[in-house]
């Protein structure tokens, strides 16, 4: 395996980037809407994530095994219930102090959090050559049009395979001068197959020992038409 490169100072500062709110994360957002809270413990304290989750079920009588604690950024901690009932209990007492003195906060887990408005003024098509049969995928196309622009909808043709010469497809962007007008996609061979993102924490089997191997692919050329 090659070494980490010498010159990671030369990183970008910023950089931009727009996903399409898809289905599976518009089923997140209301999942994560009506089943968790995010938690904070008083100044000073600090506390392990069993422990929290055992002041949880013992404070508010709420199955231990219906309720999972990580680690989170804004605040401490991320909270998911298994009942939408368990966490409208919590909220109706937000302050929580137990015998042994430990406090703890909550609120309500809120998307807009931390984030600024933002108005997508731009829908292009595109019609982009090159990309190979076995990699027209929503994926591959989200990478290759680039940070500044989320896919709005492939279209039909190019869903069915019925026309392959070029993979059509609308997208929103902010800045349609950001699209580039080539791009160079490498696809790699599979990994083995990871875990299920709603494995259950104690079901997880210890980590996969880190590859000896360069990772393997091949890189086309692909041209990028604004249509």
């Amino acid at each position: 395996m090659a070494g980490v490169p010498s010159d990671l100072v030369s990183r970008p500062e910023l950089s931009y980037c727009m996903v399409a709110g898809t289905v599976e994360v518009e089923r997140l957002h209301v999942l994560y809407t009506v089943r968790s809270v995010v938690a904070w413990t008083g100044e000073g304290q600090r506390v392990d994530l069993n422990t929290i989750a055992d002041d949880v079920h013992s404070a508010y009588r709420i199955h231990r095994n219906d309720i999972q604690v990580t680690k989170y950024h804004l605040e401490d901690f991320f909270l998911r219930f298994t009942n939408h009932g368990d966490r409208e209990a919590v909220l109706q007492e937000p302050r929580l102090v137990t015998r042994s003195g430990r406090e703890y906060f909550f609120r309500p887990w809120d998307e807009k959090k931390n984030a600024e408005a933002a108005d997508i003024h731009f829908r292009v098509c595109l019609c982009i050559e090159g990309v190979p049969m076995h990699a027209r995928t929503d994926d591959s196309v989200a990478k290759l049009i680039g940070p500044r622009c989320s896919v709005h909808y492939i279209e039909e043709d190019t869903c069915r395979r019925n026309y392959n010469r070029t993979f059509d497809v609308w997208v929103w962007t902010s800045d349609p001068s950001s699209i580039p007008k080539a791009s160079r996609l490498t696809v790699t061979r599979p990994d083995e197959e990871g875990h299920p993102m709603n494995t259950p924490f104690p079901d997880l089997e210890p980590e996969q020992p880190a590859p000896r191997e360069p990772k393997k692919g091949l890189t086309y050329p692909v041209i990028i038409h604004v249509d």
